[in-house]
C-alpha cells in the first residue's frame, strides 16, 4: 500500500507537550503507538513510514517524534539528564494519547523507544495493551563499539563517519535498499543546526548516562503485559543480551531472534515481523 494520502501530519498537544505526529488508519480501530530510536538524526518517519499503511490496514496508527527529535516542541528548561528525557517522554506519550481520546494502545518500542515503553509499562500499565519491543535497550548489556560510536557522533559529525555508523544498523549494508538515501536524509536532520543545538548535549546525557535506564528485575516481574520481543541476530550495536535479560525477567514474553538482520529489524525483516505483530495484536490468527 502507497504511503501518499494514508499517512497524515498533524501536531498535537497534551500533558503541556506538543508532538509532530504522523498518523494513520481509522481512530476506530484498535490504537498501536509507535515509538522511535535515538541515533542522531533518528525521528518519526525514518523508523515508521514505510510499514504505517500496512498496520493501518487494522488499526489506528501513531506515530510520534519523540521530543529532543523531529519536529515535536522541546520544553523549556531542558532535561538535564537521559532519566530526565525519558521521563518527559513519558508525560509526552501518555499526553498525546490522551489528547487523541485513546484509553488504551498497544505500543511498538524500537532501542531507545524500547526503554521508553518499558518505562510506561511500569508507570502507568492499564493504559498500555499488548507490547512489542525490537532491539530494545533499558536491560543491562555491553556497550558495543558501534554504539560506543554512536554516542560520540558529535565528536566528530563529518558525513563519511555518521555514514560509518549508519551502515553499522544494517545486516548488510551493501544489499541494503535505499541506504544511502537514508544516510542522506538523516544527515542533513542531524547536522541540522537547530536541532544540532539539543541533540548534542541529548546524546551527551546518553553516553554519560544510559545505564540508568536498565530495568530492575523486580519492576519487569510485575508487569502484566504481554510482549513479543524481536531482535536481530546480527545487531551489532544493541547487543543480544539485553533481550535475553527482558525474557528472563518479563511475565509474559517470547523472544524471536531474526537471521540476516542487524539493529533495523522493521527495515530488513518486516515481511517476518509484520505477520508476527499483527497475530501478536489480534488482527488475524494462525
Amino acid at each position: 500500500m502507497a504511503a501518499e494520502g494514508v499517512i497524515r501530519e498533524e501536531k498535537i498537544t497534551g500533558r503541556g507537550l506538543t508532538s509532530h505526529t504522523l498518523l494513520a488508519g481509522d481512530p476506530s480501530k484498535p490504537a498501536i503507538l509507535l515509538l522511535h530510536g535515538a541515533g542522531p538524526g533518528a525521528h518519526a518517519a525514518s523508523n515508521w513510514y514505510h510499514l504505517m499503511p500496512d498496520l493501518a490496514e487494522n488499526f489506528f496508527v501513531i506515530a510520534p517524534d519523540l521530543i529532543g527529535f523531529g519536529q515535536s516542541v522541546i520544553p523549556d528548561p531542558w532535561p538535564d539528564s537521559v532519566m530526565g528525557w525519558i521521563g518527559t517522554r513519558v508525560d509526552q506519550c501518555f499526553g498525546l494519547l490522551e489528547a487523541l481520546g485513546v484509553k488504551k494502545a498497544h505500543v511498538v518500542g524500537n532501542s531507545m523507544g524500547g526503554a521508553l515503553t518499558l518505562q510506561m509499562m511500569s508507570e502507568e500499565p492499564d493504559a498500555i495493551d499488548k507490547v512489542v519491543l525490537m532491539g530494545s535497550i533499558g536491560a543491562p548489556g555491553p556497550r558495543t563499539p558501534e554504539l560506543i560510536r554512536l554516542l560520540s557522533f558529535y565528536s566528530d559529525p563529518r558525513y563519511a563517519r555518521y555514514r560509518q555508523v549508519m551502515h553499522s544498523f544494517a545486516y548488510d549494508a551493501e544489499k541494503f535498499e535505499g541506504m544511502e538515501e537514508i544516510v542522506e536524509n538523516r544527515y542533513k536532520i542531524a547536522t541540522d543546526p537547530g536541532i544540532m543545538k539539543t541533540a548534542v548535549k541529548m546524546i551527551d546525557s546518553m553516553k554519560n548516562g544510559i545505564e540508568t535506564l536498565n530495568m530492575p528485575p523486580e519492576l519487569l516481574g510485575k508487569m502484566p503485559h504481554e510482549v513479543l520481543i524481536f531482535h536481530g541476530r546480527q545487531d551489532r550495536v544493541v547487543p543480544l543480551d539485553t533481550s535475553l535479560y527482558l525474557i528472563q525477567h518479563l511475565k509474559h514474553a517470547e523472544l524471536y531472534v531474526l537471521d540476516r538482520s542487524g539493529h533495523w529489524s522493521q527495515l530488513e525483516r518486516w515481511d517476518v515481523m509484520r505477520p508476527m505483530m499483527e497475530i501478536h495484536f489480534g488482527a488475524r490468527s494462525f
